[in-house]
């Protein structure tokens, strides 16, 4: 692990899904064109999958798939909020992030 690399925290809006990242002080985010993030307005931010960690919500969470599933949406039963995803270009490496930390 990089000494540059800071712990963020995040989660969906009710709390009952958490999780934490490493990643730099700083996140990058960009805009995706994905239909999902385009209809969500959702501004992500990637991080390598090894360095995610949920803490807590595993049994709230649900995953939406479409078109050719590869992509992994997944998202809060309780509250809805999508506060990861696993993105179809690679589906094996890193998790991409909505703008929920904090």
């Amino acid at each position: 692990m990089s000494v540059d690399l800071v712990k963020h925290t995040g989660g969906c809006h009710c709390g009952k899904v958490r999780f934490e990242v490493l990643a730099k002080p700083v996140l990058t985010a960009y805009d995706c064109n994905c239909s999902i993030c385009v209809k969500k307005g959702m501004v992500p931010a990637l991080v390598p999958k090894e360095y995610f960690k949920l803490l807590q919500g595993e049994e709230h969470i649900s995953c939406y798939t479409y078109n050719t599933h590869q992509a992994k949406h997944y998202f809060c039963q309780t509250c809805g909020v999508h506060p990861f995803y696993q993105p179809r270009t690679n589906p094996n490496c890193p998790w991409h992030f909505t703008a929920l930390f904090g």
